[in-house]
């Protein structure tokens, strides 16, 4: 995992759930599964399947969370 998160220089946390312990308690059916937690630690989306991270459209959803959160 690692490796894959250098390569793509990704700075966000990244959680890997060896024991599922997470995924259970989030009710995760697939892998990989996506969550995007507010500052306040509430789940404000989330996704299966592969995400592309690089993605105007994701990209510009991240800039309006940290905008109404930083506000």
């Amino acid at each position: 995992m690692k490796r894959y998160v250098d390569k793509h220089s990704f700075t966000m946390p990244i959680l890997v759930d060896t024991d599922m312990k997470i995924a259970r308690q989030f009710g995760a059916r697939g892998v990989p599964t996506t969550f995007v937690v507010d500052r306040q630690g509430k789940v404000v989306a989330s996704g299966f399947g592969p995400i592309d991270f690089d993605a105007p459209a994701f990209r510009d959803y991240i800039r309006a969370l940290l905008s109404a959160s930083s506000g």
